[in-house]
């Protein structure tokens, strides 16, 4: 129900997000003015204090803010710079789990608009918001930049950031800790694709000082963004040194050549910020994102996710139909739920024997699999597994059918694109091109064994352009080609809705919660040694619970295979594998860890997740320890890994959670040894008081399952 003009408390427009919030309110000339924001920020009153004296809530080029790099900055169809906008009307409409507030803003001089959306979850305690742009200028106007949200707070001399910026490729998820300083930080991704690569969509806040698990403020934001996004921090000092800064946070799509050209009546809708703000530290700031992701995110959140087995490590694009059933008894033999056939299987007169030929022609190799998928599918059903298959539509290789019939339906501009990693980006402004990858999902779903897909992209935009774009407005191209994306899986979702769908870009290059909305998972990144993996799949863990987190067993790094089973296990568990390959006391690791898996994944995927002992702990670095609870039950499942050597002793793990009065069968797996599970009881006390650390040798684990005995 929407109430039009409503204003509450005289001037003042208050969210409510779930323990936090915000207040806006117009001041005498209409401008928008924050007056809280936090813990007690949706119930901030406006007191004596002018309200021209508090901060802008959406700062703009030309606007009261003018020393400081703005939010909102256009080129109107005149070529006037500046935009000051005034409030014009407020509207509130409850929805199911919340409600949505847009506050509609105007320019003072031109018939130019921007609303302001928030969304609340207080279920969760994570809060939406963006804006959208609407105009009836003369003439087209230029978003030269277009954050979705701009607050002010007060950050102390002490205070945190940590930002996943990485390497590029196989090094997604760093955790990058750092205080602030005076001037502007700024933290982008770029290449379209796959920028998360590079930096995910994420970053943790401690305005209060350094982050805590357990104590203190902590914010957390995410931009749902498919494309490339931007965090600027801008940090100016008050006072003396001891006193609070102001910290002007930005965030959004990042606009660095992607400067967009909008025209009279059409609707810029920015990414939407997902954010929350805690006062009991990251747990709290976990916590809410993962309510709130199964409940806004996930596709079929209660659908416990499969064992899957995939042949790439095993076979890379050197295999066979014989290869393929050898790998398909030996997964059924394990017990897996889903065989994957990766990147291979397709080529006609392009074979795609290497990553240079064969992309875009997706009919099966007859030479490789001179019976077509059916065979191997059926195969698979035999023997108690789905079939999944691999597919990379938004992509092309130079040499290949495709490209030879269709060479104007790539991503290029007036240059002769270049080739990276072999092939180019297909344009998915064109009509034809957005039909075709769709129906190359239709093409290898032809089997209706076929119910798993794997969906890959494994190329950056390097020569931004389309045909479809006037040459005025080419740079459009960065944010239509996320929404034209974005129509693509929309429409093979609603083709095969039954369909499980894994989300993978080069590894992690799409980790974003938009994306998300079309697939049940994503592939966290294509580096998989267990050790990097624990610290990668930890940070992860702070906006994405496990059931979103796909981790296989391989044979990266040359660590154990007993110890990648057990770093596999705390999130979507699975195997990459030569299976034909395996020591006899590396199959029996591996036989017992799907056990342990189809036992604990239900808790791991949907429970509650504490992280008990860090990878990131600035002392040692050596250890990492967590937890998967029921909250309702006390059946928890936990991990611990010892992943460098380390002259610290071991720190004692406290279930604070469980009943101190209640007795628990406790089950502790070492999977090293065969036949491994140790079965007690312990009173709740006890393990209240502490587990020990039992681990002293690198690349070693142990899983403990925790019940409550009834009765």
């Amino acid at each position: 129900m929407a109430d039009d003009n409503a204003v509450v408390d005289g001037s003042a427009v208050r969210v409510d997000a779930g323990g936090w919030g915000l207040t806006w309110a117009a001041d005498d000339a209409g401008c928008l003015r924050q007056v809280g924001l936090g813990p007690e920020g949706a119930t901030a009153q406006l007191g004596e204090i002018p309200l021209a004296l508090f901060p802008d809530a959406y700062p703009t080029y030309g606007g009261g803010d003018a020393l400081r790099p703005p939010a909102l900055r256009i080129t109107h169809a005149d070529g006037s710079l500046t935009t000051r906008l005034v409030v014009e009307h407020v509207s509130r409409m409850v929805e199911p789990g919340g409600e949505h507030v847009t506050m509609r803003c105007r320019d003072e001089r031109f018939h130019l608009h921007v609303e302001h959306h928030l969304r609340t979850h207080p279920a969760s305690g994570v809060l939406e918001q963006w804006v959208e742009i609407l105009h009836e200028e003369p003439g087209p106007v230029r978003l030269m930049s277009y954050d979705s949200m701009s607050p002010l707070l007060l950050a102390s001399p002490d205070a945190e950031v940590v930002q996943f910026v990485g390497g590029g490729w196989a090094d997604e998820w760093r955790w990058n800790e750092e205080g602030l300083s005076p001037g502007t930080k700024s933290l982008a991704s770029f290449g379209g694709v796959q920028p998360h690569l590079q930096a995910a969509p994420m970053l943790l806040l401690s305005p209060s000082g350094p982050g805590s698990e357990r104590s203190g403020d902590s914010l957390g934001c995410s931009i749902q963004w498919g494309g490339n996004t931007r965090f600027d921090l801008d940090v100016r000092p008050k006072g003396d040194l001891a006193a609070p800064s102001e910290l002007r946070l930005r965030c959004g799509a990042n606009p660095l050549g992607a400067e967009y050209l909008l025209d009279p009546g059409v609707r810029f809708v920015a990414p939407a910020v997902a954010w929350t703000w805690a006062t009991t530290g990251r747990a709290e700031v976990t916590r809410r994102f993962h309510i709130w992701t199964r409940e806004r995110v996930l596709r079929d959140p209660n659908r416990v996710r499969p064992v899957v087995a995939n042949n790439w490590e095993a076979t890379f694009f050197d295999f066979d139909e014989a290869r393929i059933l050898d790998l398909i008894d030996q997964s059924g033999e394990l017990g897996a739920e889903v065989f994957l056939l990766d990147d291979g299987w397709f080529g006609t007169n392009h074979p795609r024997d290497d990553d240079t030929a064969g992309l875009g022609d997706w009919d099966v190799d007859r030479a490789k699999l001179p019976n077509g998928l059916a065979p191997l599918a059926d195969a698979a059903a035999a023997r108690g597994l789905r079939f999944g298959i691999w597919v990379e539509p938004e992509m092309v290789n130079p040499l290949s059918e495709l490209y030879v019939d269709h060479p104007d339906w790539v991503v290029r501009d007036s240059r002769e694109p270049a080739e990276h990693r072999n092939q180019l980006v297909l344009d998915p402004l064109i009509d034809e091109v957005r039909e075709f990858e769709a129906s190359v999902v239709d093409r290898a779903l032809c089997d209706p064994g076929i119910s798993y897909v794997k969906w890959d992209a494994n190329r950056p935009i390097t020569d931004p352009g389309s045909t479809q774009l006037a040459p005025d407005r080419q740079a459009n191209l960065w944010v239509d080609q996320v929404h034209a994306t974005w129509a693509v899986m929309d429409e093979v979702v609603r083709r095969h809705p039954e369909v499980e769908l894994m989300l993978c870009a080069s590894g992690g290059g799409r980790t974003d919660h938009a994306t998300l909305r079309r697939f049940h998972e994503f592939w966290t990144s294509d580096n998989t040694d267990p050790v990097t993996r624990v610290r990668m799949q930890w940070a992860c863990s702070h906006f994405f619970p496990a059931a979103a987190m796909a981790a296989h067993v391989t044979r990266w790094g040359g660590r154990p295979i007993h110890f990648g089973c057990a770093v596999a296990l705390s999130g979507r568990f699975g195997l990459d594998l030569d299976l034909l390959a395996l020591s006899s006391d590396e199959w029996a690791a591996c036989r017992s860890a799907v056990a342990l898996a189809k036992r604990t994944q239900r808790l791991v995927q949907q429970g509650r997740l504490v992280r008990l002992v860090s990878p990131m702990d600035r002392a040692d670095r050596s250890r990492a320890a967590l937890a998967c609870i029921d909250p309702g039950s006390d059946e928890t499942v936990l991990f611990a890994y010892q992943l460098e050597a380390s002259n610290r002793p071991g720190p004692s793990l406290m279930l604070d959670w469980l009943d101190p009065d209640a007795t628990y069968t406790v089950t502790e797996t070492d999977l090293a040894v065969a036949g491994g599970a140790a079965v007690t009881q312990r009173s709740g006390r006890e393990l209240i008081d502490g587990l020990d650390w039992q681990l002293t040798e690198p690349e070693t684990a142990r899983v403990w399952e925790i019940t409550p005995v009834r009765g």
